[in-house]
């Protein structure tokens, strides 16, 4: 079983060489995922000389390693927006999740990336009689205010969806999508390097000091002025930037693949070849590879393990959802670290000068590719942008400085309050 992501064997890492690092530029990024690339292309098309910094190798985080859901769908349902912040504002911020959603379909088309981009649905799956009404009601709100198409399907109606006992009922959502995200993040270096770029691999930033009219970046090799600062660090802020790290709250998503498939199983297990997911807060997602030869998922996030042993439990998880693959092994189980914020929503703003965008808590995708659009909107052309995520409080608690050890304890918290079930 490898430990590598399963994607990666499309979508190998690239091997770019450390280059010399110049002694200024007008915008050195942080981070080079979905957002922190985005940006340098949309700030190097408008003619500012941009760098990208990263600790490790380019891409070599979350965005090559996610599930490559584009949906657009945050921790809180449109129902608990009307109910907290009143309708007008939920209206606006699942109008935004939509923008965001496009923004990956947009630059799929803008840089001719052939990365599987599908429009294929998802299946919203629910395990109890109150998990579907809960799921109903949220999407018939949905559809209400926001136009949104879904169906539902009784059990009677679920075989033709999903070969699984385990659910009782679901909804059909037919116009999000999938994506293999490591040919996507491959294709935004292909364009960034196209662009000239300079894109540097094992370069951590090691200081940021406000100067003059700009900043000065420190790294392990060297340093560079600007004029801008982008943070795109997400769930591997380090403690560059105390104030942001004190924000985020890092965790593990556990992912695997199982070995080759007959054909016969997989149409049987996943007929329509969707993306699906259950109910739950701690949520369990399935889809078939972008090849229909494999059963990839994705459970357990937060939990804390090594790659072999969360693999064989992830494996037994995923046996009790389909229990005609208990003679199926696994080929990969890997894991890539996301972020989530103490208020479970995205942001997007400035601290001290610096611009950042983060904390995506399971958006990160869809919002990764939209924010690295408005970061770059926002130096371009200051004032310009409007998003209900920018600029907004961004709390933390009382002593927190990064150290995430009670995410496990959570999400077994999610568990047990929601009677989430576990295979033995």
């Amino acid at each position: 079983m490898k430990t590598d992501p399963y994607w990666w064997e499309a979508a190998p890492r690239p091997q770019i060489a450390t280059a010399d690092l110049p002694q200024k530029a007008d915008v050195v990024i942080i981070g080079s995922g979905y957002t922190g690339l985005i940006a340098a292309l949309k700030l190097t098309q408008a003619g500012r000389h941009v760098l990208v910094l990263d600790s490790g190798l380019i891409g070599s985080g979350a965005s090559s390693r996610n599930s490559g859901f584009v949906g657009r769908t945050l921790k809180y349902s449109f129902g608990d927006l009307v109910n907290g912040k009143g309708l007008p504002h939920a209206i606006a911020t699942y109008q935004e999740m939509q923008v965001a959603f496009r923004a990956v379909a947009d630059t799929v088309s803008e840089y001719s990336i052939d990365c599987g981009f599908r429009v294929h649905g998802r299946l919203v799956l629910a395990e109890t009689p109150a998990q579907f009404d809960d799921v109903k009601r949220e999407y018939e709100l949905r559809q209400t205010h926001l136009g949104s198409p879904f169906e539902i399907l009784d059990k009677q109606a679920l075989p033709r969806e999903i070969g699984s006992p385990r659910y009782i009922g679901g909804v059909v959502l037919p116009d999000l999508a999938s994506i293999h995200p490591g040919l996507y993040h491959q294709g935004l270096v292909k364009a960034a390097l196209g662009l000239g770029i300079a894109l540097h691999p094992l370069t951590r930033a090691t200081k940021i000091v406000r100067q003059d009219e700009g900043f000065v970046v420190a790294t392990e090799r060297g340093q560079i002025a600007a004029r801008e600062v982008i943070l795109a660090t997400n769930g591997y802020t380090d403690g560059l930037v105390p104030w942001l790290r004190r924000r985020l709250i890092p965790f593990d998503a556990w992912q695997v693949a199982t070995e080759p498939l007959p054909a016969g199983l997989i149409d049987q297990l996943l007929p329509k070849d969707r993306t699906y997911i259950d109910s739950y807060m701690n949520i369990d997602a399935i889809r078939r590879s972008p090849d229909g030869t494999r059963i990839l998922y994705c459970g357990k996030t937060g939990e804390r393990s090594d790659q072999q042993t969360m693999g064989k439990r992830l494996l037994g998880e995923l046996r009790a959802v389909f229990p005609d693959l208990k003679d199926v092994a696994l080929s990969h189980s890997w894991t890539g670290r996301c972020a989530a914020t103490f208020d479970l929503l995205p942001h997007l703003g400035q601290h001290e000068g610096m611009h950042y965008a983060v904390g995506y808590c399971f958006a990160g995708l869809p919002m990764g590719s939209h924010f690295g659009r408005l970061l770059a909107q926002r130096i371009l052309a200051p004032g310009s942008v409007k998003s209900v995520f920018a600029d907004q409080p961004f709390p933390t608690v009382p002593l927190y400085q990064g150290n995430n050890w009670f995410v496990p304890w959570m999400m077994r918290f999610y568990d047990w309050k929601e009677g989430k079930k576990h295979a033995a």
